[in-house]
């Protein structure tokens, strides 16, 4: 049974709803009042303004990898990704042993659709630390993107070790699930959604269609009902309980169900933990 995608935009990964956290330099260098005034610019979206002073403080202390990835921030906020590369890689070159300029880059990647190099950015920065949750949960999504499932499931469950109640991480597990056809897995997933958010439709939906592949009517009916307590209207769950119904009595089931329309957006990206600086006396 083939199992269509939703419809999952690396794109919005540039929706910048909030600006990733920065991380200034040193309060003793010189590159600090360029970094301190690029970061008030960055969070008022002030991208010019924010590159301007950054590139200062790239060029006040180039050894300092923080510049630089501040410095790409920047740039992805202004939408200009391949500077925004640029940057990152110098500060891999800076401190090629630290996780923050991969992911940021490997971001980057996904949102152009490279997720070869995507992955292969994310799995540097693994290799450096086996347990790191962004790395992992970025890593994961260009897998889906692949259409990678089992890889993507590996990672999601790194991520939800650490993160057992994102609810959008356990969405997202479920749709690699039921795309590899473990329709249980999928639905315990979506239980723990619905436990969490249980006047959110959308949970029901999805675990309905979950319930639907496996051939579960009786439950599938269900949710779909729980639904239109919610919103008598909603043509989805009308549209399945009455094919669910249909199987539930006939001799000859319908067809294999289409699969259900979906946007899924990841996360924005937040800058990796770095040192926090101590406040200029």
């Amino acid at each position: 049974m083939k199992i269509s995608n939703r419809n999952l935009i690396a794109a919005a990964l540039l929706s910048l709803a909030l600006f990733p956290r920065l991380v200034l330099a040193d309060p003793k260098s010189d590159a600090y009042p360029f970094a301190k005034e690029g970061k008030e610019a960055a969070e008022k979206k002030q991208w010019d303004k924010a590159i301007t002073n950054f590139e200062k403080a790239a060029k006040a202390n180039p050894k300092e990898a923080n510049n630089h990835n501040n410095l790409g921030l920047a740039y992805k906020g202004a939408g200009k990704l391949d500077q925004a590369i640029k940057a990152f890689s110098d500060a891999i070159e800076a401190e090629p042993n630290a996780t923050a300029g991969y992911i940021n880059r490997g971001v980057v990647y996904t949102s152009q659709n490279k997720f070869d190099e995507a992955i292969a950015d994310l799995d540097k920065a693994i290799k450096i630390k086996s347990d790191n949750v962004p790395a992992h949960r970025y890593r994961a999504f260009a897998y889906l993107q692949k259409k990678d499932y089992q890889k993507a499931v590996e990672d999601y469950n790194v991520v939800l070790k650490e993160k057992g109640n994102d609810l959008e991480m356990l969405d997202r597990r479920a749709f690699a699930f039921w795309n590899l056809k473990e329709y249980d897995k999928a639905i315990a997933d979506y239980d723990k959604i619905v436990k969490d958010k249980p006047n959110d439709k959308d949970g029901y939906l999805h675990r309905s269609y979950a319930y639907e592949l496996k051939g579960d009517t009786a439950n599938g009916i269900a949710d779909c009902d729980k639904v239109l307590s919610m919103d008598p209207n909603n043509a989805e769950a009308k549209a399945r309980k009455a094919r669910l119904e249909y199987k539930k009595t006939a001799a000859n089931p319908t067809p294999t169900p289409s699969a259900r329309p979906r946007r899924t957006l990841p996360p924005e990206p937040t800058a990796t933990p770095g040192k926090k600086p101590t406040p200029r006396p």
